[in-house]
């Protein structure tokens, strides 16, 4: 039998549906990416050389590809490198419903039209709160040795974003030192020599025997190695003083605000390489003199553990593999770890260099923990399966996802 409404009923049904839908929203997992889009840079600007300006097409071609990526795959909160050009970046967010964006730097101009030096951004769903770049502390650059003049290769961007149900989050976007070497010598400092194929016969390489060795020449290709060996050296000082130093900014950081952290971006280097290890320091590997220098001596394993717990800060992947895959049909997680795909390919080697690492608040085995990982994703369709037309333009990196759930 039929049932007629009122308009009582009508307003009573509505305002269910509405409470039902905001319910459905507070439940609703959150995403977050990091993205390194790989020269962004709206034409006629160039980037590094006056050559590489995108035509209208290709510039169209690269904006096409990312407003696509992001329907597609809907994050919450997005972290982006290699940015010459915010704000056509921050109009194609916008459209996909990410309204909130922040940055705290601007690419370097060279001359005229050409740039250097591009920037991290963060847009997100919700609300930003707060932004501030984060500056290493001199006195720990002095202690470490390092000059007074050292900086993050590029700023590193701190956003404070108002997370649903979690409150308050701070959010770190970083882009660390490259791998490549970035150093020249001084010309004066080795005497050139036309590589000749017959002085390799019976001698050294790089030396000349028929010469005294007062008078030995340094070969061209001499300089390049030994520029390639200092320099990469160089560069994995650089990187692992940004992350130790990085850290130290996040830890004081930390301790004042007690927010949840969430730091992402493209690390340029392996989190299983020493160069980044500060950032994943855990209180097991502390020696216990150390422990005891600090007066933290009379606390049982379990406190101390408890007490570092807070401030550790663990890849996003292994707590994803953690939480859900132990119990898959692999039967353990060392398999997950050995067939985690790349993330970066130099020809046909591919590494992991982009990370989202979570603080204890989003590890399921923490006992305080708010949320949990529940997926994670290396996009990579265009890097392993490109279509010319889709993927010409889009980037040399694999975006990065993880999704967290609340924990009930």
């Amino acid at each position: 039998m039929a049932h007629n409404i009122d308009v009582d009923e009508l307003d009573s049904i509505a305002v269910a549906v509405e409470h039902n839908d905001i319910a459905q929203m507070r439940v609703a997992n959150i995403k977050i990416a990091s993205i390194n889009l790989f020269n962004f840079i709206e034409p006629p600007l160039a980037y590094y050389d006056f050559e590489n300006i995108y035509s209208h097409g290709q510039w169209q071609k690269k904006c096409q590809w990312l407003s696509e990526f992001l329907a597609h795959r809907q994050p919450d909160i997005v972290g982006f490198q290699e940015v010459f050009s915010p704000e056509p970046l921050k109009r194609i967010v916008s459209e996909q419903g990410l309204v909130h964006f922040a940055v705290i730097d601007a690419p370097t101009l060279i001359s005229d039209y050409i740039y250097r030096s591009p920037v991290v951004a963060l847009a997100s769903r919700y609300p930003i709160v707060e932004i501030s770049s984060v500056e290493p502390d001199a006195r720990l650059v002095a202690a470490m040795g390092l000059s007074s003049e050292f900086a993050f290769s590029r700023k590193v961007l701190r956003a404070t974003v108002e997370v649903p149900h979690i409150g308050k989050c701070d959010f770190y976007v970083v882009h660390f030192k490259s791998k490549r070497a970035g150093l020249a010598l001084e010309p004066k400092l080795f005497e050139h020599q036309p590589l000749e194929p017959k002085r390799f016969e019976n001698q050294p390489l790089g030396f000349d025997n028929s010469a005294p060795a007062a008078s030995m020449k340094l070969h061209s290709e001499t300089q390049l190695l030994t520029e390639q060996a200092l320099g990469r050296w160089a560069s994995t000082m650089q990187r692992g003083a940004e992350a130790a130093l990085l850290f130290n900014g996040i830890l004081v950081r930390r301790q004042e605000s007690k927010h949840p952290v969430i730091v992402m971006g493209d690390f340029n280097d392996s989190l299983t390489m020493g160069a980044l290890d500060a950032l994943t320091i855990q209180g097991e590997s502390l020696h216990s003199n150390d422990i005891k220098a600090a007066g933290l001596g009379h606390l049982s394993d379990a406190a101390l553990a408890a007490v570092f717990a807070q401030y550790q800060l663990k890849d996003a992947y292994e707590l994803f593999i953690e939480a859900n895959l132990r119990d898959s049909l692999t039967g353990n997680t060392a398999y997950h770890r050995e067939h985690r795909a790349a993330t970066h390919y130099y020809g046909p080697k591919g590494s992991v260099l982009d990370y989202i690492l979570l603080s204890s608040e989003f590890d399921a085995s923490h006992g305080r923990s708010l949320a949990q990982v529940v997926d994670y994703q290396t996009c990579d369709r265009h890097l392993v399966r490109p279509e010319y037309e889709r993927d010409a333009y889009s980037t040399d990196h694999a975006p990065v996802i993880v999704e967290l759930a609340l924990r009930s």
